[in-house]
Protein backbone atom coordinates (compact mmCIF):
# COMPACT_ATOMS: atom_id res chain seq x y z
CA UNK A 1 0.00 0.00 0.00
CA UNK A 2 1.44 3.36 -1.01
CA UNK A 3 1.26 6.35 1.29
CA UNK A 4 -1.48 8.79 0.15
CA UNK A 5 -0.18 12.28 -0.49
CA UNK A 6 -2.29 14.43 1.83
CA UNK A 7 -0.29 17.57 2.68
CA UNK A 8 -0.47 19.18 6.13
CA UNK A 9 -2.21 16.15 7.64
CA UNK A 10 -0.60 14.52 10.64
CA UNK A 11 -0.50 10.74 10.81
CA UNK A 12 -1.60 8.71 13.82
CA UNK A 13 -0.89 5.00 14.15
CA UNK A 14 -3.61 3.28 16.23
CA UNK A 15 -2.91 -0.27 17.35
CA UNK A 16 -5.65 -2.89 17.26
CA UNK A 17 -3.92 -6.04 18.48
CA UNK A 18 -7.03 -7.28 20.31
CA UNK A 19 -10.35 -7.60 18.53
CA UNK A 20 -12.12 -5.87 21.41
CA UNK A 21 -10.22 -2.64 20.61
CA UNK A 22 -12.42 -2.19 17.56
CA UNK A 23 -15.42 -2.00 19.89
CA UNK A 24 -13.64 0.03 22.56
CA UNK A 25 -12.13 2.68 20.27
CA UNK A 26 -12.83 2.42 16.54
CA UNK A 27 -16.62 2.07 16.82
CA UNK A 28 -16.91 4.99 19.24
CA UNK A 29 -17.07 8.75 18.82
CA UNK A 30 -13.31 8.93 19.44
CA UNK A 31 -12.43 8.06 15.84
CA UNK A 32 -15.11 10.29 14.33
CA UNK A 33 -14.09 13.26 16.50
CA UNK A 34 -10.43 12.73 15.68
CA UNK A 35 -11.18 12.78 11.95
CA UNK A 36 -12.78 16.21 12.31
CA UNK A 37 -9.19 17.45 12.57
CA UNK A 38 -6.41 17.46 9.98
CA UNK A 39 -5.44 13.92 10.84
CA UNK A 40 -4.83 10.72 8.92
CA UNK A 41 -5.38 7.46 10.86
CA UNK A 42 -3.55 4.22 10.17
CA UNK A 43 -4.91 1.22 12.09
CA UNK A 44 -2.27 -1.42 12.80
CA UNK A 45 -3.96 -4.82 12.91
CA UNK A 46 -2.94 -8.49 13.01
CA UNK A 47 -2.54 -9.86 9.51
CA UNK A 48 -5.56 -12.13 9.87
CA UNK A 49 -7.94 -9.30 10.80
CA UNK A 50 -6.85 -6.50 8.49
CA UNK A 51 -9.38 -7.19 5.72
CA UNK A 52 -12.36 -7.30 8.11
CA UNK A 53 -11.31 -4.03 9.75
CA UNK A 54 -10.76 -2.43 6.35
CA UNK A 55 -14.32 -3.29 5.33
CA UNK A 56 -15.82 -1.93 8.53
CA UNK A 57 -13.66 1.11 9.30
CA UNK A 58 -11.62 1.94 6.21
CA UNK A 59 -12.28 5.32 4.63
CA UNK A 60 -10.83 8.37 2.93
CA UNK A 61 -8.45 9.09 5.80
CA UNK A 62 -8.60 5.76 7.64
CA UNK A 63 -6.20 3.09 6.44
CA UNK A 64 -5.61 -0.42 7.75
CA UNK A 65 -2.14 -1.92 7.71
CA UNK A 66 -1.46 -5.59 8.51
CA UNK A 67 1.32 -5.91 11.06
CA UNK A 68 3.41 -9.04 11.64
CA UNK A 69 3.34 -10.69 15.04
CA UNK A 70 6.01 -9.46 17.46
CA UNK A 71 9.26 -11.42 17.75
CA UNK A 72 9.12 -14.42 20.05
CA UNK A 73 12.61 -15.78 20.48
CA UNK A 74 13.71 -17.61 23.61
CA UNK A 75 15.23 -14.37 24.86
CA UNK A 76 11.94 -12.50 24.36
CA UNK A 77 9.97 -15.19 26.20
CA UNK A 78 12.35 -14.95 29.16
CA UNK A 79 11.95 -11.17 29.26
CA UNK A 80 8.16 -11.54 29.22
CA UNK A 81 8.21 -14.06 32.08
CA UNK A 82 10.43 -11.70 34.07
CA UNK A 83 8.06 -8.80 33.39
CA UNK A 84 5.14 -10.90 34.60
CA UNK A 85 6.86 -12.01 37.79
CA UNK A 86 8.26 -8.56 38.62
CA UNK A 87 4.72 -7.26 39.12
CA UNK A 88 4.37 -7.20 42.95
CA UNK A 89 0.57 -7.21 43.29
CA UNK A 90 -1.85 -9.29 45.34
CA UNK A 91 -3.43 -10.51 42.12
CA UNK A 92 -0.12 -11.90 40.88
CA UNK A 93 0.37 -13.58 44.27
CA UNK A 94 -3.00 -15.31 43.84
CA UNK A 95 -2.04 -16.36 40.31
CA UNK A 96 1.26 -17.81 41.52
CA UNK A 97 -0.47 -19.74 44.30
CA UNK A 98 -3.11 -21.10 41.93
CA UNK A 99 -0.42 -22.19 39.48
CA UNK A 100 1.52 -23.93 42.25
CA UNK A 101 -1.58 -25.85 43.32
CA UNK A 102 -1.98 -27.02 39.73
CA UNK A 103 1.61 -27.97 38.87
CA UNK A 104 3.24 -28.41 42.34
CA UNK A 105 6.46 -26.84 41.00
CA UNK A 106 8.08 -25.55 44.18
CA UNK A 107 11.13 -24.12 42.44
CA UNK A 108 9.02 -22.07 40.02
CA UNK A 109 6.80 -20.89 42.88
CA UNK A 110 9.78 -19.82 44.98
CA UNK A 111 11.63 -18.16 42.08
CA UNK A 112 8.58 -16.22 40.87
CA UNK A 113 7.86 -15.09 44.42
CA UNK A 114 11.45 -13.89 44.89
CA UNK A 115 11.26 -12.04 41.56
CA UNK A 116 8.06 -10.34 42.74
CA UNK A 117 9.88 -9.29 45.91
CA UNK A 118 12.57 -7.65 43.78
CA UNK A 119 9.84 -5.95 41.76
CA UNK A 120 8.82 -3.97 44.84
CA UNK A 121 11.91 -1.79 44.40
CA UNK A 122 11.78 0.95 41.81
CA UNK A 123 15.48 0.77 40.82
CA UNK A 124 14.96 -2.90 39.90
CA UNK A 125 11.95 -2.03 37.74
CA UNK A 126 13.86 0.81 36.08
CA UNK A 127 16.84 -1.45 35.39
CA UNK A 128 14.59 -4.11 33.86
CA UNK A 129 12.95 -1.62 31.51
CA UNK A 130 16.32 -0.33 30.34
CA UNK A 131 17.68 -3.85 29.86
CA UNK A 132 14.60 -5.08 27.98
CA UNK A 133 14.75 -2.04 25.70
CA UNK A 134 18.26 -3.08 24.70
CA UNK A 135 17.79 -6.86 24.70
CA UNK A 136 14.31 -7.38 23.20
CA UNK A 137 14.31 -8.35 19.54
CA UNK A 138 13.31 -5.40 17.37
CA UNK A 139 10.08 -5.88 15.43
CA UNK A 140 9.99 -5.76 11.62
CA UNK A 141 8.23 -2.40 11.38
CA UNK A 142 10.83 -0.37 9.47
CA UNK A 143 9.00 -0.35 6.13
CA UNK A 144 5.76 0.59 7.86
CA UNK A 145 7.29 3.58 9.64
CA UNK A 146 9.19 4.63 6.51
CA UNK A 147 6.05 4.58 4.38
CA UNK A 148 3.75 6.53 6.69
CA UNK A 149 6.18 8.61 8.76
CA UNK A 150 3.82 8.70 11.76
CA UNK A 151 3.66 11.70 14.07
CA UNK A 152 2.16 9.65 16.92
CA UNK A 153 1.71 6.03 17.93
CA UNK A 154 -1.47 5.49 19.95
CA UNK A 155 -0.86 2.16 21.69
CA UNK A 156 -4.33 1.09 22.81
CA UNK A 157 -3.11 -1.75 25.04
CA UNK A 158 0.21 -1.02 26.75
CA UNK A 159 0.30 -4.57 28.17
CA UNK A 160 -0.14 -6.42 24.86
CA UNK A 161 3.07 -7.93 23.40
CA UNK A 162 2.26 -6.38 20.02
CA UNK A 163 1.94 -2.89 21.49
CA UNK A 164 5.03 -3.24 23.67
CA UNK A 165 7.09 -4.16 20.60
CA UNK A 166 5.67 -1.25 18.59
CA UNK A 167 6.26 1.24 21.42
CA UNK A 168 9.91 0.22 21.65
CA UNK A 169 10.30 0.59 17.90
CA UNK A 170 8.64 4.01 17.98
CA UNK A 171 11.14 5.07 20.64
CA UNK A 172 14.02 4.08 18.37
CA UNK A 173 12.47 6.11 15.54
CA UNK A 174 11.80 9.15 17.71
CA UNK A 175 8.00 8.85 17.39
CA UNK A 176 5.95 10.05 20.34
CA UNK A 177 3.79 7.41 22.08
CA UNK A 178 0.39 7.86 23.69
CA UNK A 179 -0.49 4.71 25.59
CA UNK A 180 -3.75 3.41 26.99
CA UNK A 181 -4.63 0.90 29.70
CA UNK A 182 -7.20 -1.24 27.93
CA UNK A 183 -9.12 -2.68 30.87
CA UNK A 184 -9.72 -2.25 34.59
CA UNK A 185 -7.74 -5.36 35.63
CA UNK A 186 -4.65 -4.92 33.45
CA UNK A 187 -2.38 -2.97 35.80
CA UNK A 188 -2.55 -5.51 38.63
CA UNK A 189 -2.92 -8.78 36.70
CA UNK A 190 -0.74 -8.68 33.56
CA UNK A 191 2.92 -7.65 33.70
CA UNK A 192 5.13 -4.86 34.86
CA UNK A 193 4.57 -1.83 32.63
CA UNK A 194 7.46 -2.59 30.29
CA UNK A 195 7.54 0.70 28.42
CA UNK A 196 6.62 4.06 29.93
CA UNK A 197 5.06 6.17 27.15
CA UNK A 198 5.29 9.94 26.91
CA UNK A 199 1.57 10.19 27.73
CA UNK A 200 -1.12 7.79 28.94
CA UNK A 201 -4.92 7.67 28.99
CA UNK A 202 -6.91 5.62 31.51
CA UNK A 203 -10.60 5.07 32.07
CA UNK A 204 -10.87 6.06 35.73
CA UNK A 205 -9.10 7.33 38.83
CA UNK A 206 -8.58 3.88 40.29
CA UNK A 207 -6.58 2.72 37.26
CA UNK A 208 -4.63 5.99 37.33
CA UNK A 209 -3.63 5.39 40.95
CA UNK A 210 -2.60 1.80 40.18
CA UNK A 211 -0.45 2.73 37.17
CA UNK A 212 1.33 5.36 39.26
CA UNK A 213 1.98 2.85 42.04
CA UNK A 214 2.88 -0.23 40.01
CA UNK A 215 3.86 1.22 36.64
CA UNK A 216 5.96 4.22 37.73
CA UNK A 217 3.97 6.44 35.37
CA UNK A 218 4.25 10.15 36.31
CA UNK A 219 0.86 11.49 37.41
CA UNK A 220 1.14 14.66 35.32
CA UNK A 221 1.36 12.59 32.12
CA UNK A 222 -1.89 10.69 32.74
CA UNK A 223 -5.31 11.79 31.49
CA UNK A 224 -8.60 10.25 32.64
CA UNK A 225 -11.14 10.03 29.81
CA UNK A 226 -13.76 7.46 30.83
CA UNK A 227 -14.93 4.53 28.69
CA UNK A 228 -15.80 5.60 25.12
CA UNK A 229 -18.06 2.69 24.16
CA UNK A 230 -20.29 3.45 27.15
CA UNK A 231 -21.23 6.70 25.40
CA UNK A 232 -23.50 4.57 23.23
CA UNK A 233 -24.74 2.43 26.13
CA UNK A 234 -26.12 5.47 27.92
CA UNK A 235 -27.73 6.98 24.82
CA UNK A 236 -31.36 5.88 25.23
CA UNK A 237 -32.13 6.77 21.61
CA UNK A 238 -29.94 3.84 20.53
CA UNK A 239 -31.79 1.27 22.66
CA UNK A 240 -34.24 -1.16 21.09
CA UNK A 241 -37.63 -1.00 22.87
CA UNK A 242 -37.73 -3.70 25.54
CA UNK A 243 -40.86 -5.40 24.22
CA UNK A 244 -39.49 -5.58 20.69
CA UNK A 245 -36.10 -6.86 21.83
CA UNK A 246 -37.44 -9.61 24.11
CA UNK A 247 -40.01 -10.81 21.58
CA UNK A 248 -37.26 -11.07 18.99
CA UNK A 249 -35.48 -13.53 21.31
CA UNK A 250 -38.63 -15.52 22.02
CA UNK A 251 -39.07 -14.08 25.53
CA UNK A 252 -42.18 -12.65 27.18
CA UNK A 253 -41.97 -8.86 27.74
CA UNK A 254 -44.47 -9.08 30.60
CA UNK A 255 -42.15 -11.24 32.71
CA UNK A 256 -39.17 -10.34 34.85
CA UNK A 257 -35.97 -11.13 32.97
CA UNK A 258 -32.64 -12.35 34.34
CA UNK A 259 -29.51 -11.98 32.22
CA UNK A 260 -27.10 -14.82 33.01
CA UNK A 261 -23.55 -14.77 31.62
CA UNK A 262 -21.80 -18.05 32.55
CA UNK A 263 -18.02 -18.41 32.91
CA UNK A 264 -16.03 -19.70 29.93
CA UNK A 265 -13.94 -22.86 29.86
CA UNK A 266 -10.73 -20.86 29.35
CA UNK A 267 -11.05 -19.97 33.05
CA UNK A 268 -12.86 -22.97 34.53
CA UNK A 269 -12.42 -26.40 32.97
CA UNK A 270 -14.32 -29.58 33.69
CA UNK A 271 -16.69 -28.06 36.24
CA UNK A 272 -20.07 -27.25 34.66
CA UNK A 273 -21.56 -24.83 37.19
CA UNK A 274 -23.88 -23.24 34.60
CA UNK A 275 -26.48 -26.07 34.67
CA UNK A 276 -26.66 -25.77 38.46
CA UNK A 277 -27.45 -22.07 38.11
CA UNK A 278 -30.23 -22.74 35.62
CA UNK A 279 -31.69 -25.45 37.85
CA UNK A 280 -31.71 -23.00 40.76
CA UNK A 281 -33.62 -20.47 38.65
CA UNK A 282 -36.03 -22.91 37.02
CA UNK A 283 -39.02 -22.39 39.34
CA UNK A 284 -38.52 -18.71 40.15
CA UNK A 285 -40.96 -16.09 38.83
CA UNK A 286 -38.68 -14.92 36.01
CA UNK A 287 -37.34 -15.90 32.61
CA UNK A 288 -33.63 -16.27 31.91
CA UNK A 289 -31.63 -14.93 28.98
CA UNK A 290 -28.39 -16.92 28.86
CA UNK A 291 -25.71 -14.96 27.02
CA UNK A 292 -22.93 -17.31 25.97
CA UNK A 293 -19.27 -16.16 26.08
CA UNK A 294 -17.72 -14.33 23.13
CA UNK A 295 -14.35 -15.95 23.94
CA UNK A 296 -14.22 -19.65 24.79
CA UNK A 297 -17.13 -21.95 25.53
CA UNK A 298 -19.38 -22.53 28.52
CA UNK A 299 -19.95 -26.07 29.72
CA UNK A 300 -23.59 -27.07 30.13
CA UNK A 301 -22.73 -30.78 30.28
CA UNK A 302 -25.05 -31.48 27.35
CA UNK A 303 -28.06 -30.39 29.38
CA UNK A 304 -31.00 -28.79 27.59
CA UNK A 305 -32.13 -25.40 28.93
CA UNK A 306 -35.18 -25.35 31.21
CA UNK A 307 -38.48 -24.02 29.92
CA UNK A 308 -37.89 -20.53 31.32
CA UNK A 309 -34.49 -20.04 29.63
CA UNK A 310 -33.40 -18.89 26.17
CA UNK A 311 -29.82 -19.15 24.94
CA UNK A 312 -28.26 -16.21 23.10
CA UNK A 313 -25.02 -17.07 21.29
CA UNK A 314 -22.99 -14.10 19.96
CA UNK A 315 -20.12 -14.63 17.53
CA UNK A 316 -17.51 -16.71 19.33
CA UNK A 317 -13.70 -16.70 19.18
CA UNK A 318 -11.02 -18.91 20.64
CA UNK A 319 -9.04 -15.96 22.02
CA UNK A 320 -9.14 -12.19 22.51
CA UNK A 321 -7.04 -11.48 19.41
CA UNK A 322 -9.73 -12.72 17.04
CA UNK A 323 -12.82 -11.69 18.99
CA UNK A 324 -15.24 -9.74 16.81
CA UNK A 325 -17.71 -7.43 18.52
CA UNK A 326 -18.92 -5.02 15.85
CA UNK A 327 -21.37 -2.16 16.29
CA UNK A 328 -24.43 -4.37 15.86
CA UNK A 329 -23.14 -7.00 18.29
CA UNK A 330 -22.31 -4.40 20.92
CA UNK A 331 -25.73 -2.80 20.49
CA UNK A 332 -27.26 -6.24 21.07
CA UNK A 333 -25.28 -6.60 24.30
CA UNK A 334 -26.42 -3.19 25.49
CA UNK A 335 -30.04 -4.04 24.63
CA UNK A 336 -29.72 -7.30 26.60
CA UNK A 337 -28.59 -5.39 29.67
CA UNK A 338 -31.22 -2.68 29.29
CA UNK A 339 -34.04 -5.22 28.94
CA UNK A 340 -33.02 -7.26 32.00
CA UNK A 341 -34.16 -6.81 35.58
CA UNK A 342 -31.01 -8.24 37.14
CA UNK A 343 -27.70 -9.77 36.06
CA UNK A 344 -26.09 -13.00 37.24
CA UNK A 345 -22.46 -13.22 36.20
CA UNK A 346 -19.04 -14.04 37.58
CA UNK A 347 -15.65 -12.28 37.86
CA UNK A 348 -15.86 -10.49 34.52
CA UNK A 349 -16.25 -7.04 32.98
CA UNK A 350 -19.97 -7.75 32.77
CA UNK A 351 -20.06 -6.44 36.34
CA UNK A 352 -19.21 -2.93 35.14
CA UNK A 353 -21.56 -3.25 32.15
CA UNK A 354 -24.44 -4.15 34.46
CA UNK A 355 -23.65 -1.30 36.85
CA UNK A 356 -23.79 1.17 33.94
CA UNK A 357 -27.42 0.12 33.44
CA UNK A 358 -28.02 0.16 37.22
CA UNK A 359 -28.97 -3.51 37.28
CA UNK A 360 -28.68 -5.57 40.48
CA UNK A 361 -25.65 -7.85 40.20
CA UNK A 362 -25.18 -11.35 41.63
CA UNK A 363 -21.81 -13.09 41.34
CA UNK A 364 -21.53 -16.87 41.25
CA UNK A 365 -18.95 -17.79 43.90
CA UNK A 366 -19.27 -21.58 44.03
CA UNK A 367 -18.16 -24.55 41.93
CA UNK A 368 -20.27 -27.43 40.67
CA UNK A 369 -18.31 -29.74 42.98
CA UNK A 370 -15.57 -29.22 45.60
CA UNK A 371 -12.31 -28.24 43.90
CA UNK A 372 -8.84 -27.17 45.04
CA UNK A 373 -8.28 -23.42 45.11
CA UNK A 374 -6.07 -23.45 42.00
CA UNK A 375 -8.91 -24.86 39.90
CA UNK A 376 -11.80 -23.13 41.64
CA UNK A 377 -13.84 -20.08 40.72
CA UNK A 378 -12.95 -18.79 44.20
CA UNK A 379 -9.44 -17.71 43.16
CA UNK A 380 -10.75 -15.02 40.80
CA UNK A 381 -12.59 -13.19 43.56
CA UNK A 382 -9.29 -12.73 45.39
CA UNK A 383 -7.92 -10.63 42.52
CA UNK A 384 -7.51 -7.01 43.61
CA UNK A 385 -9.95 -5.50 41.13
CA UNK A 386 -12.62 -8.06 42.03
CA UNK A 387 -12.03 -7.72 45.77
CA UNK A 388 -12.54 -4.00 45.49
CA UNK A 389 -15.82 -4.46 43.60
CA UNK A 390 -17.10 -6.82 46.28
CA UNK A 391 -16.07 -4.44 49.05
CA UNK A 392 -18.18 -1.63 47.56
CA UNK A 393 -21.33 -3.61 48.39
CA UNK A 394 -22.59 -3.02 44.85
CA UNK A 395 -22.60 -6.75 44.06
CA UNK A 396 -23.59 -9.88 45.97
CA UNK A 397 -21.20 -12.84 45.93
CA UNK A 398 -23.20 -16.01 46.60
CA UNK A 399 -21.63 -19.23 47.88
CA UNK A 400 -24.39 -21.76 47.18
CA UNK A 401 -27.52 -22.18 45.02
CA UNK A 402 -29.88 -21.47 47.92
CA UNK A 403 -28.20 -18.12 48.53
CA UNK A 404 -28.45 -17.35 44.82
CA UNK A 405 -32.19 -18.01 44.85
CA UNK A 406 -32.67 -15.82 47.91
CA UNK A 407 -30.89 -12.85 46.35
CA UNK A 408 -32.74 -13.26 43.06
CA UNK A 409 -36.06 -13.06 44.89
CA UNK A 410 -34.86 -10.09 46.93
CA UNK A 411 -33.61 -8.11 43.93
CA UNK A 412 -36.69 -8.86 41.84
CA UNK A 413 -38.77 -7.46 44.70
CA UNK A 414 -36.59 -4.39 45.23
CA UNK A 415 -34.20 -3.68 42.32
CA UNK A 416 -33.09 -0.42 43.96
CA UNK A 417 -31.37 -2.28 46.80
CA UNK A 418 -27.59 -1.60 46.68
CA UNK A 419 -28.18 1.14 44.08
CA UNK A 420 -25.98 3.65 45.93
CA UNK A 421 -23.12 1.14 46.03
CA UNK A 422 -23.49 0.49 42.30
CA UNK A 423 -23.00 4.22 41.76
CA UNK A 424 -19.69 3.90 43.63
CA UNK A 425 -18.63 1.24 41.10
CA UNK A 426 -19.46 3.61 38.26
CA UNK A 427 -17.58 6.54 39.79
CA UNK A 428 -14.46 4.50 40.48
CA UNK A 429 -14.36 2.52 37.23
CA UNK A 430 -16.10 4.64 34.57
CA UNK A 431 -15.16 8.22 35.56
CA UNK A 432 -18.17 9.92 33.96
CA UNK A 433 -21.18 8.58 32.06
CA UNK A 434 -21.84 11.86 30.29
CA UNK A 435 -21.66 10.66 26.68
CA UNK A 436 -18.37 12.51 26.10
CA UNK A 437 -15.67 9.91 26.80
CA UNK A 438 -14.97 9.46 23.08
CA UNK A 439 -14.66 13.22 22.69
CA UNK A 440 -12.22 13.42 25.60
CA UNK A 441 -10.10 10.64 24.11
CA UNK A 442 -9.99 12.35 20.71
CA UNK A 443 -8.94 15.59 22.41
CA UNK A 444 -6.15 13.79 24.26
CA UNK A 445 -4.87 12.22 21.03
CA UNK A 446 -4.89 15.66 19.39
CA UNK A 447 -2.97 17.12 22.32
CA UNK A 448 -0.35 14.36 22.07
CA UNK A 449 0.02 15.17 18.37
CA UNK A 450 0.85 18.77 19.20
CA UNK A 451 2.35 18.72 22.72
CA UNK A 452 3.43 22.35 22.90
Amino acid sequence: MSRPNVPNFKTVFITCARGIIARNILATDALAKLLERDVRVVILAPEGRADALRQEYGGERVFIEPVPAPPESGKDRILWVLATNLLPTKTRRVQRLAKFERDCNRFDYWLSGFTAFLGRFRPVRTLFRAASMRLATAGSYGALFDRWKPDLLFATDVYAPEDVSLMRFARRRGVRVLGMVRSWDNVTSKTLLQYIPEDLVVNAERVRDEIIRYGDMPAERIAIVGIPHYDHYTNTVERTPREEFLRRLGLDPTKKTILFTPPADRYLQGDPVAPIILDALADLPAQVLVRMPVVGKSDFAGKAPPANAVFDAPANSADFVDVHLDRAADRHLADSLAASDLVITWASTMIIDAAVFNKPIILVGFDASPRPYGRSIRQYYDYEHQRHIIDTGGVRLVQKPEELRAWVRRYLTDPREDEAARQVIIREHCYRLDGRAGERLAERIATALDPR
